[in-house]
């Protein structure tokens, strides 16, 4: 394979109503995608469907999306995501995650998930550094990407180096070795688009917790191009494709 191509392991759908005015999940990763790099190929695998690739050498590496379920769910599907991403691991193939993802990746290989202690936490996040991504030549003084969850990762898997974390989200982002890159956040959501969900959650969340997150998704920007950016310099650095 010339150009990178990365595999899309579908986790959810966008909500019917909100998928006129934004699309689909997929629809979302190949306009970042294409923004940060236009010769990225993407191959989109439905797991929830059990569409998996033939062979795992398909693609140069993967991603994990977000979900509405929790990883503790006991749906079929996710049992056998799980069962994937230890066969990736094992094969030390490369696999970012998102979300949900983030923590079935780290479910998976021996970390734990838990409710936030905090509650809900949504809008843009900004971070607290504690090591760099090898792959990653800077970072902007500032990270923040939009956040859409109750569940988050509270324990590390073993050999995981914690990148990023804050006073609600312990941690934010994490690697494993060069084969896994892992955020809590995420990078492929619009400012709109998390807008109009956390809009539908309104009562959910509370009036003081969504007029804190709508101030913060109509003032702030995401570093949603930087975040995609590092994947693809993850992808490239770590699989010699230059």
């Amino acid at each position: 394979m010339n150009n990178l191509t990365i595999g899309i392991l579908l986790t959810d759908h966008v909500l019917e109503d909100l998928k006129t005015k934004h699309g689909d999940q997929d629809d979302f990763y190949y306009k970042i995608f294409n923004e940060a790099d236009k010769s990225i190929k993407l191959k989109i695998y439905d797991v929830t469907k059990n569409i998996y690739p033939d062979d795992i050498n398909e693609c140069n590496g993967y991603l994990i999306t977000g979900s509405k379920l929790s990883v503790y769910d006991d749906v079929h599907w996710i049992r056998e995501l799980e069962e994937y991403i230890r066969y990736l691991n094992s094969a030390e193939k490369k696999l970012l995650g998102v979300c949900f993802g983030h923590q079935l990746i780290a479910k998976a290989l021996g970390g734990s998930v838990r409710k936030a202690t905090a509650g809900w936490v949504t809008g843009l996040q900004s971070y607290n550094i504690h090591a760099f991504f090898p792959w990653v030549d800077s970072f902007d003084e500032e990270i923040k990407l939009i956040h859409s969850h109750q569940d988050q990762v509270t324990e590390l898997p073993e050999k995981a180096t914690l990148v990023a974390s804050n006073s609600k989200v312990p941690i934010a982002m994490y690697y494993i070795d060069n084969h896994i890159m892992s955020v809590q956040g995420h990078p492929e959501f619009t400012n709109e688009y998390a807008y109009d969900v956390v809009c539908k959650r309104r009562d959910i969340l509370g009036e003081e917790l969504f007029k804190q997150t709508e101030d913060s998704l109509l003032k702030e920007k995401s570093s949603y191009l930087e975040v995609t950016r590092w994947w693809i310099s993850f992808l490239k650095k770590t699989t010699e494709i230059l």
